[in-house]
């Protein structure tokens, strides 16, 4: 068989051009970084929205919510957030995973009064997870094993933030309640403590709990390094007069005039630093025909994250 001179020719061209490709490409921010090359540029940066939402999956005769009929609605439009945070998980979970596409998810513990009622979906991978539960209760909180879970999410290749998911205490008459709630935020304040030192961190859940009421300690999350999203956005750093009138203006959720109970709290270090780009309490996107989804008004926050390195 002859051989071609232009065949060898414009295999010479392809070799030569292969090879002086760039072997650290520009990353496009654009695009999801939950699937990396091996090869990047820093700083990396990316946006990521998150959601805390509780989704009063208790069973239908308890739950202040219609679990069985919102609750594939609930996952269904939870898809275009990056990480979301859910607490009383409980009864209905197969119509919430059943619906959300997220690629990745925290093993559902069992309804009530086998699991904790909380879990978490992501673009993310999510790992070592571990649940803590409340050493104090109160009443019916005691019916069920509520508490917090760690977790790392994996935002590039080893690159890692911490993220907790937590469900505090719930009522404000009985000082066993408000008694048992500070008792749960100490918990997971020295759990941080412990195991988060120096770590990048988001807090995310429904901590019962409020700036204006006088037997709360949200104040302590700042002793760590940490913002709450509402303080620092709508609030504009101002906190809120400890022992004042609960402030309940929600005809605009997101404003600085609503506190609700859901929260997420940030906290960077020198690898991975976030920047608050955006606050909601999207109660729109999560009603049907003018009614809410559930009891709970969901909390978004989205984010810059700049990855100054591996």
């Amino acid at each position: 068989m002859k051989h071609n001179p232009l065949v060898y020719l414009i295999l010479f061209w392809s070799v030569t051009i292969s090879c002086k490709k760039d072997k650290n490409p520009v990353v496009n921010p654009d695009n999801p970084i939950e699937n990396p090359k091996d090869s990047l540029r820093f700083p990396y940066v990316d946006t990521a929205n998150f959601i805390t939402y509780n989704v009063a999956g208790l069973p239908q005769v308890l739950s202040s919510g219609d679990p069985v009929h919102n609750t594939s609605e609930i996952g269904r439009r939870l898809n275009r957030y990056d990480v979301v945070a859910v607490q009383e998980d409980f009864n209905y979970n197969h119509f919430l995973f059943g619906t959300n596409k997220l690629p990745y998810k925290t093993k559902w513990m069992g309804p009530v009064p086998i699991g904790d009622g909380l879990d978490a979906m992501s673009v993310y991978k999510i790992s070592d997870v571990q649940r803590v539960k409340w050493k104090n209760c109160h009443g019916a909180d005691c019916l069920t094993p509520k508490g917090f879970f760690y977790s790392k999410l994996e935002l590039l290749n080893g690159v890692t933030i911490d993220f907790y998911n937590l469900h505090s205490n719930a009522g404000s008459e009985d000082s066993r309640d408000t008694d048992a709630r500070r008792a749960n935020l100490i918990q997971v304040f020295n759990y941080i403590q412990t195991h988060s030192e120096g770590r990048p961190v988001i807090v995310m859940g429904d901590f019962n709990s409020r700036y204006t009421r006088a037997t709360d300690t949200l104040e302590i999350f700042y002793q760590l390094g940490f913002t709450d999203t509402w303080i620092e956005m709508p609030r504009e750093g101002i906190f809120p007069i400890k022992g004042a009138d609960a402030l309940k203006d929600c005809d605009n959720p997101s404003s600085g005039t609503c506190e609700t109970v859901d929260r997420i709290l940030y906290r960077s270090n020198e690898q991975v630093k976030f920047k608050l780009l955006d606050f909601q309490k999207p109660r729109d996107e999560f009603q049907r025909d003018g009614a809410d989804l559930s009891d709970h008004i969901p909390v978004s926050s989205l984010f810059q994250i700049t990855i100054n390195h591996r």
